[in-house]
């Protein structure tokens, strides 16, 4: 597990978030200048992501858990990662449902949503077991394979592109804030929570980690301005996939290309996999850690994977997917905003009573 590989699993969580979810919030928040409130979150992100990664530098060898446990205590420590616990959960649930409903609705229309979901937890369940080593190991195989059908997924669309689509380019009111699917759309930065959890000597530098970031960037502003600059605001605010609309929109006349769709979908779903592996993981070694330090690892994950599959079977439809990515956005600004920050200050705390 090299620096290079970590860099790369930290492109690929964000980017899961960003193919799942992203355009079709974004483009609910405002109807014009799209790019303020991807540049916002972004900027947010780099200043959350720095705090992060200062902490963690400060203690080589030590995760998160390790810096909060030295520095507030145990019992602290489990009171201000239970939000965390909770955001991590419904996130898992709700990520599980998504690509399950996606997975079904482009590849496998006759399949029941029990297998769907049953094939994923399984995939997942598999993953987390062999490790986040192996996970991180294995992203820089997924980007070899994924990322150019994502890339030309985004690229085909371009001879369908209307400029004048991209009008009104500013916000002067920034109507995005008062608007909950901005919100919603702060889960893309839980892709950097991973890194609080190794516990190397050798950390990413925020250098490094920003350049990734702005790579990022530009994937985010295309999943929204691709859909955007094909069908227009008031035609794409209504889509639930608005990315694999567009690239529907194309038509290829090469066997190999001939439904375009199809890659997307294996492809966000394979990111998809890797995400919930990843998140599923964090939670299981923050409740074995904290909460059930003498129960076998295995079992945990084993009645975490059971709970989520049942319950993922229990939501009813994608308008009540609605409703809880808005409840779940709470937790989701206090994990990826709150917790590091309280990290960062925890670890500020123990450096000055080391030195003294």
């Amino acid at each position: 597990m090299n620096k290079a590989q970590i860099l790369t699993m930290f492109v690929l969580l964000h980017l899961a978030s960003i193919f799942a979810i992203f355009p079709e919030r974004i483009i609910s928040a405002t109807s014009k200048g799209h790019w303020e409130a991807i540049t916002i979150l972004f900027l947010a992100e780099l200043l959350i992501l720095w705090m992060y990664l200062k902490a963690l530098s400060q203690f080589p060898g030590k995760t998160v858990v390790d810096i909060c446990n030295e520095s507030l205590g145990k019992w602290v420590t489990r009171l201000i990662v239970l939000p965390m616990l909770i955001f991590l959960y419904i996130e898992l649930l709700l990520l599980m449902y998504f690509q399950s409903v996606e997975i079904k609705a482009v590849l496998l229309q006759r399949t029941p949503p029990a297998a769907t979901s049953a094939l994923f937890i399984v995939l997942c369940f598999y993953a987390v077991w062999k490790g986040l080593e192996v996970m991180i190991r294995a992203s820089i195989g997924l980007c070899i394979l994924l990322m150019p059908f994502i890339f030309f997924s985004m690229m085909i669309s371009i001879q369908n592109f209307r400029i004048s689509y991209i009008f009104p380019i500013w916000d002067s009111g920034m109507s995005f804030f008062s608007n909950s699917d901005f919100y919603v759309c702060t889960v893309i930065s839980a892709g950097f929570l991973f890194l609080g959890m190794i516990p190397s000597k050798q950390r990413l530098s925020f250098g490094k980690a920003a350049a990734a970031v702005g790579i990022i960037f530009v994937f985010a502003l295309g999943s929204v301005y691709v859909p955007l600059l094909v069908f227009g605001q008031e035609t794409v605010i209504h889509l639930q996939y608005p990315m694999l609309m567009a690239s529907d929109t194309i038509d290829l006349e090469w066997v190999v290309f001939d439904w375009l769709p199809s890659f997307y979908v294996v492809a966000s779903s394979a990111l998809g996999v890797l995400k919930v592996s990843v998140l599923l993981w964090i939670l299981v070694s923050l409740l074995n850690q904290l909460f059930m330090p003498k129960i076998n690892r295995l079992w945990v994950l084993s009645v975490v994977c059971f709970t989520l599959y049942v319950f993922s079977l229990m939501i009813p439809d994608v308008n009540a997917l609605n409703s809880y990515l808005y409840v779940n956005s709470f937790f989701c600004l206090y994990s990826v905003i709150g917790f590091p920050i309280i990290v960062f200050l925890a670890a500020q705390w123990q450096r000055k009573k080391v030195s003294t």
